[in-house]
């Protein structure tokens, strides 16, 4: 459900489309009494973060409802392309974004991440480098290769050398995270963030930070609503970006 009513943003409001935004908007609000629905499409990765994100947006504008549909990146930029009402896409990759320019058309790098090997913190299978992945008696798995976290895995095993195959593909990383979680494979490619909200887990890197990271990206449909302006202001200011790094994200680059 899209926007029921509209008002217009304080004088201080940024329009997303050409304009950056600094941390000084963080208490960018709408006015009193605003009564109006945004719909958010979100990476998988961004799930814990941006539900905690939702509801400090909407304690600060009583009457706002954020509705966030989380998914892998390539699957919601498909559902965009096909026509899914949407207020605002937070993309875990560049490409995924670019996939929906038509539909959005502006949007700016509001946080880095990276993958990591993850593994139980007693590690019984004694993993110590990205090269024991090669070992066959060791069961791992990945995101699918169209997923920004798969995308990232793929060049981070590449560089590092890593030929065997995981035992599947996930659709998201949450699917990945789960099973590991359940002791059904000895280790996966997740995200550092992932180990962060997890206490049970611990993770090697990659030899090259480059080529594990993944960048994301926000942006909204040309004919935003205030309120889907004000959202992504506040992800991006330092409201989010507290939000973003406690939880284990990097800053983007200035």
């Amino acid at each position: 459900m899209l926007v029921k009513k509209l008002v217009g943003l304080t004088a201080g409001a940024l329009v997303l489309a050409g304009c950056s935004v600094s941390a000084d908007t963080a208490t960018q609000s709408l006015p009193p009494n605003t009564d109006t629905e945004i719909v958010v499409f979100a990476a998988a990765s961004l799930t814990q973060t941006f539900r905690e994100i939702s509801n400090k947006f909407e304690l600060a504008n009583p009457g706002v409802k954020v509705t966030i549909s989380f998914a892998g990146s390539a699957t919601l930029a498909e559902q965009i392309k096909q026509g899914a009402p949407v207020d605002v896409f937070a993309s875990a990759s560049r490409s995924a974004m670019s996939n929906v320019a038509n539909e959005i058309p502006h949007s700016k790098t509001f946080a880095m991440n990276r993958v990591v090997i993850a593994y139980p913190i007693a590690n019984p299978k004694n993993i110590v480098t990205s090269q024991d992945l090669n070992n066959k008696d060791l069961i791992w798995i990945q995101c699918d290769h169209q997923v920004p976290c798969g995308a990232a895995a793929d060049e981070a095993l590449a560089v590092d050398g890593v030929t065997a195959q995981p035992k599947s593909l996930e659709p998201d990383v949450n699917s990945v995270l789960s099973k590991l979680l359940a002791g059904e494979v000895d280790a996966a490619i997740v995200y550092i963030t992932d180990v962060f909200a997890n206490e049970n887990l611990r993770s090697l890197e990659f030899s090259n930070n480059v080529s594990a990271a993944t960048s994301y990206s926000i942006g909204t449909p040309l004919a935003a609503s205030s309120a889907a302006q004000a959202f992504v202001a506040f992800v991006l200011a330092q409201s989010g970006q507290d939000v973003l790094i406690a939880a284990g994200f990097d800053a983007p680059p200035n």
